[in-house]
């Protein structure tokens, strides 16, 4: 029988994930000897190919990925302008998909931290090389995703050194083992993302900042175009106001509409609800407010910072696995996270800090599938309603 674990530094509903059987144990070993040696395969190629330069002066950082993955790589981007105060830092970078329109780092990011962000979306390969090969970077570092292949994180390697020319560089890390991955699941709970990157730097020589360090850029027009919107949508109240993010890049990861709505009946003699997200979400918004008082959409109506403003004045946040979960405690915003089991836990958790809440089924025959095409999200749906109340509840009363 599985379980639904809530994680929270003072929540007292904990409850363990099913015990590992001897086969699972073994299982991670086997998997804890290929992540070995092939972080020591890497680390010699690196070795050969690069040195370093405690002293570069013009930095090419490579990160891709969308909104959450852009957000857990700042306390890493932080430190490396930190430990280079007086260097060019670039970044390379693309959302990794071309036909939707997702947030990039250059959204989000405090002016000052990047001289420069080169988005490859859509561009000329070649020619994203050549503008690398003119700008004699002496130093690129990798802040690679944790899903990366081992071939890939190979291949990355061989073009910066012999194409684009760079003679030294690190963060070449291999993290993704997907080999036994219910056996993992089972065993332990993977570092954060954020950290993950962090320990990079850290095994290279680059001093981490706290995972906690987010340098985010609202600027006043943005927070007088959120004040307008709330003020729009919302009626005079002094009810305080809740966020619901009810979408999700992955239909996998989103709980159940009919549940969020439920979510608001119980606390709406105390709450306003806001519903926050992008375009994409507003045919979502639209069945939670159907025939409910008190919930308001402003999804696909503000940017991310100005959603960053919003989320920062609301009492709390109820929040599927994605960029607005992670924006929610990058801004201090109490939140309760649901995660979907289709990655092994803790990959894209939230800091383990008093505000946060973290609610993930385990046990199902199916964990840990990374699945890109499940058509019925059991394991969102063994998060119980009364589940999420009761973890809202704590938070409520724990996070003053």
């Amino acid at each position: 029988m599985g379980t639904v674990m809530v994680m929270g530094t003072t929540t007292k509903a904990k409850t363990k994930a099913p015990a590992a059987s001897k086969l699972q144990q073994l299982q991670v070993r086997l998997v804890r000897v290929l992540h070995w040696v092939g972080n020591l395969v890497l680390h010699w190629v690196q070795h050969l190919l690069f040195s370093s330069n405690p002293e570069a002066r013009r930095i090419l950082i490579f990160r891709t990925g969308s909104f959450g993955d852009s957000l857990c790589a700042i306390p890493a981007i932080c430190s490396i302008r930190k430990q280079f105060s007086n260097a060019q830092i670039d970044i390379l970078t693309n959302t990794g998909h071309p036909n939707r329109n997702l947030v990039s780092i250059d959204q989000v990011i405090a002016p000052g931290i990047l001289n420069r962000i080169i988005n490859y979306q859509n561009q000329s390969r070649r020619k994203v090389l050549q503008d690398i090969q003119k700008s004699r970077y002496d130093l690129v570092i990798q802040l690679p995703q944790y899903n990366a292949p081992w071939y890939r994180l190979l291949r990355d390697m061989v073009i910066f050194r012999f194409v684009a020319g760079i003679h030294a560089g690190f963060g070449w890390a291999w993290d993704n083992i997907p080999t036994f991955r219910q056996a993992q699941e089972a065993v332990f709970t993977a570092k954060n993302e954020r950290l993950r990157l962090l320990e990079i730097l850290k095994k290279n020589g680059v001093l981490p900042l706290p995972e906690t360090t987010f340098a985010l850029h609202w600027t006043n027009t943005d927070q007088e175009i959120a004040e307008a919107k709330i003020k729009a949508v919302l009626p005079k109240t002094d009810k305080p106001m809740i966020a619901i993010v009810a979408g999700a890049k992955r239909s996998q990861n989103r709980w159940q509409l009919t549940n969020f709505k439920a979510v608001c009946r119980q606390f709406a003699s105390q709450f306003s609800f806001i519903l926050l997200g992008g375009p994409d979400d507003e045919s979502l918004a639209k069945q939670i407010q159907d025939g409910e008082p008190g919930i308001y959409s402003l999804c696909g109506q503000l940017s991310p910072m100005q959603n960053a403003w919003v989320l920062k004045k609301c009492r709390m946040v109820l929040s599927n696995d994605t960029g607005l979960m992670h924006l929610s405690y990058a801004v201090g915003a109490p939140l309760v996270a649901l995660f979907s089991a289709r990655d092994l836990p803790g990959r894209w958790y939230p800091p383990d800090i008093p505000s946060v809440r973290i609610l993930r089924y385990f046990g199902l025959p199916c964990s840990a599938c990374l699945s890109e095409t499940c058509t019925r999200n059991v394991c969102m749906e063994k998060i119980e309603i009364a589940q999420v109340i009761d973890a809202m509840d704590d938070l409520l009363r724990n996070s003053g």
